[in-house]
């Protein structure tokens, strides 16, 4: 089994990476889904005498926007989680001893 030890910093850049690629990704594929397969009315134009379909309205899941929002907070939370909840605001560094 590989044990890896990350630093606070490299596990919060790994969970805000791992967020916004999720988020960008499932909306990437949304819209990368051609209008014939969807079933909602089309628009239908001419280009260069050819006929063009374009979805007439592109239908979103429910949680979509609900997870856009939720889980962009839920990783910067967890990436900030230490500033979060510290305790004492005027907590200094005490310099180790020589």
């Amino acid at each position: 089994m590989i044990e890896l030890n990350l630093t606070h910093r490299e596990k919060s850049v790994v969970v805000v990476t791992a967020t916004v690629t999720f988020i960008a990704g499932y909306w990437a594929g949304l819209w990368a889904v051609p209008p014939q397969a969807l079933d909602v009315p089309v628009d239908v134009t001419y280009r260069a005498g050819e006929q063009a379909y374009q979805a007439a309205y592109r239908p979103v899941p429910d949680h979509l926007p609900v997870l856009s929002v939720a889980l962009p907070l839920i990783g910067f939370a967890y990436a900030f989680r230490d500033q979060l909840v510290e305790d004492d605001t005027d907590s200094a560094e005490v310099p180790a001893d020589d």
